[in-house]
């Protein structure tokens, strides 16, 4: 495992979590299917600890659908550790807006993630990316406006365009990309497929995860072949706009959560101790200060 070096905060920008406790906490019925455990927000805390990690963004997910009591509690039991983004069934309903705001006056959430692709098909939701298209969820971005929180995006490649469009409406509103865009590494090495992506970040009010590697590579860790398209992504949105997640607990099983933090700190030597800094923490804590206690 890497050394962290004196003064270095991590944040790690993107992780789920799941309760052991069903009846406190049901899953939805209908909900898709959730990893094997653990993913617990004490066990999170234990790899976080030992890999150095000071922070993490909770990031709701639809196993839970809008009942985010697991996710305050997890805050409240550790201050100062977690910030969060919600999540809604709906982004069109028309007290969308109110539900946002509820998440940040009454759970304590700082932004909203909305999503263009169904993650278990791996496909765009065709009615969700046209309606964004089409400006229904306008108001609910209009209310992230308004209570100065960030709007992140679950997406896949042909839903670049919409991201692309919306923050272009609007420029004064942070857009974050989840998961390095979700490239095609059997794109390499010109990844004409990511062209949309990379010019998202020609928009200043657009960052991006570099997150989930284990999903986009071929190579076995720490995933070498998607170097040559992570430095193309550092030298286009710069690293004060992009922040590392472990996506965990997702894909427990075939790499652990100091493996994910080791694949930048220590098998990305082409990153300065300043722009390391910023991916691994200082990004973070610019859009969410409040995961700082």
């Amino acid at each position: 495992m890497g050394i962290q070096p004196e003064g270095e905060i991590i944040v790690d920008a993107h992780v789920h979590l799941i309760s052991e406790d069903r009846n406190a906490f049901p899953l939805l019925s209908d909900g898709p299917p959730v990893p094997p455990p653990p993913g617990t927000s004490d066990v999170l805390i234990r790899l976080m600890n030992e890999a150095g990690v000071a922070m993490a963004l909770l990031v709701q997910t639809p196993w839970y659908g809008e009942d985010n009591r697991y996710f305050v509690e997890s805050m409240r039991r550790f201050p100062g550790r977690f910030a969060a983004l919600g999540y809604l069934v709906d982004p069109f309903v028309p007290d969308a807006p109110d539900r946002l705001e509820r998440q940040y006056h009454v759970d304590g959430f700082r932004g909203i993630r909305l999503h263009l692709a169904d993650p278990w098909a791996n496909a765009p939701d065709a009615q969700i990316d046209d309606g964004i298209l089409a400006g229904r969820a306008d108001p609910l971005i209009r209310k992230a406006r308004a209570l100065g929180v960030p709007v992140q995006f679950l997406n896949r490649i042909p839903t670049h365009p919409t991201i692309l469009a919306v923050a272009d409406r609007f420029p004064d509103v942070i857009f974050i990309v989840d998961h390095l865009g979700h490239p095609k590494v059997s794109d390499a090495p010109g990844f004409e497929s990511s062209a949309a992506f990379f010019e998202l970040a020609r928009r200043p009010n657009v960052y991006a995860k570099v997150s989930n590697h284990v999903m986009h590579s071929r190579a076995p860790y720490p995933w070498r072949d998607l170097h040559d398209y992570q430095r193309r992504v550092i030298d286009s949105f710069g690293p004060h706009r992009l922040m590392w997640g472990s996506n965990w607990p997702m894909d427990t099983a075939k790499v652990g959560y100091g493996e994910r933090l080791d694949a930048l700190r220590v098998h990305f030597p082409f990153l300065t101790v300043e722009d390391r800094a910023m991916i691994l923490g200082q990004t973070a804590l610019r859009l969410w200060p409040r995961a700082g206690g």
